[in-house]
């Protein structure tokens, strides 16, 4: 399969990125999670078909959806629907489906892609580190309506939900997301993000915890973090920079952290 978009195809753009999913990790997927049952008026095509459409054209309800789908017969025969679902089927279909086989679809397209993402144009690999798998992780807050998300309470009649994201930096692309409220701490919302022997995770001093620390140690992965400014400890050595290389470094030190713990009653 040919990932790239042909700009002088006849045919709708959204057409041609739906074909970029293979129909084999689709069938598979749907059969493996049974996720035509129950659902037959909208299948496991149709949700992904509308929700890719619904995010692709800046959707805000299911009747947008429904009824920009709507475009033409020769445009629904084209993405392979037989008819714009009605927002009451896409809300059932939302509802019932289990949501485990997007989830699926998506790491089954990332393997199936991840050649062609890795080959992307300006990417270069580290000598000393080829081979390797690098994670970067970082949190953002987004508002939402409480109306819709009573249990995004935030602040004061304003609702807000934390996306706390795991990036394959290989591919470009979220390779985890947790959704959490968003007054959970970046560092709570990755306590289920485990990486395999040799992985290097890289992330903010948000992610600053000794527990998380030896879960990662315990796991054989490396790992790039922020020291927080009241961290203690103390220096083991210091390490000579090399003299033609690496300028941008100030200094390179070995260290161990120290706890001060509190005095024991006699």
């Amino acid at each position: 399969m040919n990932a790239k978009i042909n700009k002088k195809s006849p045919e709708p753009l959204f057409k041609e990125i739906v074909d970029m999913i293979p129909s084999c990790i689709l069938s598979k997927m749907t059969a493996l999670f049974k996720s035509n049952k129950h659902c037959h008026a909208y299948s496991t095509y149709d949700q992904l078909v509308c929700m890719m459409f619904g995010q692709l054209n800046n959707c805000h309800i299911l009747r947008e959806i429904s009824l920009e789908v709507d475009q033409s017969p020769e445009f629904l025969h084209d993405i392979g629907l037989q008819q714009s679902p009605a927002k009451s089927t896409m809300s059932d279909g939302n509802k019932k489906r289990n949501w485990q086989v997007f989830e699926a679809i998506y790491k089954k397209l990332l393997s199936h892609f991840s050649t062609t993402l890795k080959h992307r144009e300006g990417y270069h690999v580290i000598e000393e580190i080829k081979g390797k798998s690098i994670k970067i992780i970082d949190a953002t807050i987004m508002s939402v309506c409480l109306f819709l998300f009573s249990w995004a309470e935030y602040r004061t009649a304003k609702g807000g939900i934390k996306a706390h994201v795991s990036l394959d930096e290989g591919y470009m692309v979220p390779e985890i997301i947790n959704i959490t409220q968003a007054k959970v701490s970046d560092r709570r919302g990755v306590d289920d993000f485990r990486y395999p022997k040799d992985t290097i995770i890289v992330d903010d001093r948000g992610y600053f915890d000794c527990k998380l620390f030896k879960q990662r140690v315990d796991d054989e992965n490396w790992f790039v973090c922020r020291i927080k400014d009241n961290i203690l400890y103390e220096v083991v050595c210091e390490r000579e920079l090399p003299d033609v290389e690496d300028h941008h470094i100030l200094l390179d030190e070995e260290i161990r952290l120290r706890v001060n713990l509190p005095l024991k009653r006699k």
